[in-house]
């Protein structure tokens, strides 16, 4: 035990740390480069596969405008200023403080994502220009809810459960880490996964290990993996971490995806749906032609824009590009109780469904979400825990035709995929602001 999990993987990994100028920290003024990253053949972050599981409802355009209501507009200040919304105020529910670390991991205290906006934010002097590009890129393309293919399957293990040798592409030390019986990899080309040990015994209380591309062998009792990291997942504020540093999703050996944080952050769990509360920022992933080549926090790095087959100017106007890291919040002036799913027959009950919208719509509002991945040109999705460990067809009812439960977050200017919608459906996507961490 003891080499450091991905430090170098396999040439075409999306993972290898990379030290290039493209890979800066920048603020939102920040300007961008014409860079497409170093492979033309679409992938995308994280070694999401060309299709990143979306539906491919609706082609991308380039040229293209749309007209939104101006009768759900609402100021998004491009001076910066203290906009002061009506919110809940901040700290955590009842329903939130029950969730162990498995479910709501990291320091509350020091991870942002797990911390509600309050009542007064900061508007990002972009905002205008990124959620325009965004609004038009939903209608171009669907926005996608991630349960498979494109998601982690997550695993808690027991003492009583084997250790695996778990060997990473290029790493000559492996490690060992305890694995489930019947445990499976995510779906897609990124075959992603998450293993949490409450007990590992060389690394501690809490530990997350995160693979990629990752391929579990049960009868030699081995896991491969083209990267990975390993992170603490506490939520009592202990400080595990060998440098002294509070758990906040990001690796105390290894690394993380393309932001430089876990697959856990930001993701949707089931535990959450039943519960009734989505209790942090959500995670999501963008365009990989409208990403700027900096970052903010809480991500810790960028590997966008990467793949991208757009020219520079196709791909609009810089200013409306997303950072890695940017966080945008749902207009608190939308009434989340009135937004609506659409029926697939009559006979389609919509209950359940409309009641995780209506959470997401909550959470948008309440936490936000955050852009920790990079996707498809024009695409938008929001991530949840893999159909194959979290039961969201028993949570929510059957998915649609496509297996997915992507049309509940689709409004009335999403591009078509067959459903008919009003000005109740779904989340209302130029409704959104990006605020200043």
């Amino acid at each position: 035990m003891g080499a450091l999990l991905g430090l170098a993987v396999m040439g075409c990994s999306q993972e290898s740390e990379d030290t290039s100028s493209s890979k800066k920290q920048g603020d939102a003024s920040s300007g961008v480069e014409d860079s497409q990253g170093s492979q033309g053949d679409g992938s995308v972050s994280d070694g999401n596969p060309t299709d990143s599981g979306m539906d491919t409802e609706g082609d991308i355009l380039v040229d293209t405008s749309i007209d939104l209501p101006d009768d759900t507009a609402f100021d998004q200040s491009i001076d910066g200023v203290t906009d002061v919304l009506d919110a809940e105020e901040t700290g955590e529910s009842s329903s939130c403080k029950s969730h162990p670390p498995e479910v709501l991991p990291y320091d509350p205290k020091h991870f942002s994502l797990n911390q509600p906006l309050g009542s007064a934010v900061t508007l990002d002097p972009r905002s205008d220009a990124v959620v325009e590009r965004l609004a038009l890129n939903t209608t171009l393309r669907a926005v996608g809810l991630g349960t498979h293919g494109e998601s982690p399957s997550v695993y808690e293990v027991s003492d009583s459960d084997p250790l695996y040798t778990v060997h990473v592409s290029s790493v000559p030390t492996p490690e060992l880490f305890r694995v489930p019986a019947g445990a499976v990899q995510g779906g897609g080309s990124d075959s992603p996964s998450e293993l949490l040990d409450r007990n590992h015994p060389a690394y501690g209380p809490f530990v997350e290990l995160r693979l990629w591309q990752a391929v579990f062998d049960h009868t030699k009792q081995t896991i491969t993996a083209s990267g990975g990291g390993l992170f603490h997942y506490n939520s009592d504020g202990k400080l595990l971490n060998p440098d002294g540093s509070p758990s906040v999703g990001t690796p105390f050996k290894g690394w993380g995806t393309g932001s430089g944080l876990s697959y856990l952050a930001g993701l949707i769990r089931p535990e959450e749906v039943i519960a009734g509360e989505i209790c942090h920022a959500l995670r999501f992933s963008y365009s990989n032609c409208h990403f700027t080549d900096t970052f903010r926090p809480p991500a810790t790095k960028t590997d966008q824009p990467k793949g991208c087959p757009l020219s520079l100017a196709e791909r609009g106007d810089p200013a409306s590009w997303m950072e890695m890291g940017m966080r945008l919040q749902l207009d608190p002036a939308v009434d989340c109780e009135t937004r609506t799913v659409p029926k697939r027959n009559a006979s389609h009950d919509v209950t359940e469904e409309t009641r995780m919208l209506r959470m997401i719509c909550r959470a948008l509002q309440r936490y936000g979400m955050v852009a920790l991945d990079g996707t498809v040109p024009g695409g938008l999705l929001i991530y949840a825990e893999d159909t194959s460990t979290a039961a969201w067809d028993t949570i929510l009812g059957p998915p649609d035709v496509h297996a997915r439960y992507s049309f509940m977050l689709r409004d009335q200017h999403s591009a078509t995929d067959g459903f008919q919608r009003d000005e109740h459906s779904g989340i209302p996507w130029h409704r959104l602001r990006v605020v200043v961490p």
